[in-house]
C-alpha cells in the first residue's frame, strides 16, 4: 500500500453530486429516526461516482493499481470505485450503525479505485475509529475529529510509516498499520502468492547483475544496466507492489 496522490481537479461528473448530497442532507434533517433505524435509505446514483470519466481518473492517479493491495486486475475484472468511509452503513464488529457517510458519497477526497477482493470481500462496510465517540454520525458532525484506525491511501498518513514488509508477507509497525492489514487481509495467501511471484522476476534481474557484473562485452553491460533500470523501476509507485518491492530489494542493498 502507498499514498495515492489525486492532484487536479475532481471530474466534472462529480459536479451532479453536490445537490444529490444537499438533498440526502435535507431527507435525513426530515427523518433522523427513520434513517438510523434502516427504515429509511438513501438512493445512491452511481452514474454520478461511477461512470467511467471517474473510474479513468482514480487509475490515472494509483497508476492502474488497486489502493489498497497494489495488483493490477482490470485485465480479469473490472474494479470497483470505492469509499473509503462508507457510504449507506458502517460495520463495528457485528453491530450495524445506519446511516452511513451519506454526505461523502460524492466526494473525491473519500473516493478510490479497489479490485473486488480489497472492496467486496475484505473492507465491505468496515471503518473502525481509535475514539467511536468521535464518529461523525450525520453531516452535521466533524469528520476531521474521527481518528480513522484504516489508513486513507490519500493521507495524510503514509501508508509505508505503518506498513512494512518481511519478503512477500506485510507487517504492521503501528496500530493503524495492524487495523488496516487485518480489515483488508493484506496478508491473505493469494496476495502473498502474487508478491512472490513477482518476486520470482527481480530475482532473474539480480540474477543477470551478479554474473555478469564483471563481464565487459558490450551485451554484458547493456544486459546489466538494462537489469538495473528495471529493478529501480519495480521500486517506483507506479510499479505493482511498489512497496513490498522496496523492502524486498533493501535486504541485497538495492
Amino acid at each position: 500500500m502507498i499514498s495515492v496522490n489525486k492532484a487536479g481537479a475532481p471530474p466534472a461528473a462529480l459536479g451532479a453530486g453536490t445537490q444529490l448530497t444537499a438533498a440526502d442532507c435535507v431527507a435525513f434533517d426530515a427523518n433522523p429516526a427513520g434513517y438510523r433505524a434502516g427504515t429509511a435509505k438513501f438512493e445512491f446514483k452511481k452514474t454520478v461516482y461511477g461512470p467511467h470519466a471517474v473510474k479513468s481518473a482514480l487509475k490515472t492517479a494509483q497508476h492502474h493499481k488497486c489502493c489498497f493491495c497494489e495488483a493490477r486486475f482490470d485485465a480479469n475484472y473490472k474494479g470497483d470505485v470505492e469509499h473509503f468511509r462508507p457510504k449507506g452503513r458502517i460495520l463495528e464488529g457485528k453491530r450495524i450503525i445506519r446511516p452511513g457517510y451519506y454526505w461523502l458519497a460524492y466526494s473525491w477526497e473519500n473516493l478510490y479505485y479497489a479490485c473486488a477482493d480489497c472492496n467486496q470481500y475484505r473492507k465491505r462496510d468496515q471503518f473502525p475509529l481509535k475514539d467511536n465517540s468521535q464518529r461523525a454520525a450525520d453531516h452535521h458532525g466533524v469528520v476531521a475529529n474521527e481518528d480513522a484506525l484504516l489508513i486513507d491511501p490519500g493521507g495524510p498518513r503514509d501508508p509505508r510509516q505503518h506498513i512494512r514488509f518481511k519478503k512477500d508477507v506485510p507487517v504492521w509497525t503501528s496500530e493503524y498499520g495492524q487495523a488496516t492489514i487485518k480489515a483488508l487481509k493484506l496478508d491473505r495467501d493469494e496476495l502473498n502468492l502474487s508478491r512472490r511471484t513477482h518476486f520470482e522476476a527481480l530475482d532473474s534481474l539480480r540474477t543477470i547483475i551478479a554474473l555478469l557484473a564483471d563481464d565487459q562485452r558490450q551485451e554484458a553491460i547493456e544486459a546489466v544496466r538494462d537489469a538495473r533500470l528495471r529493478l529501480e523501476a519495480a521500486k517506483c509507485s507506479t510499479a505493482i507492489f511498489s512497496a513490498a518491492s522496496q523492502d524486498y530489494l533493501a535486504t541485497f542493498g538495492l
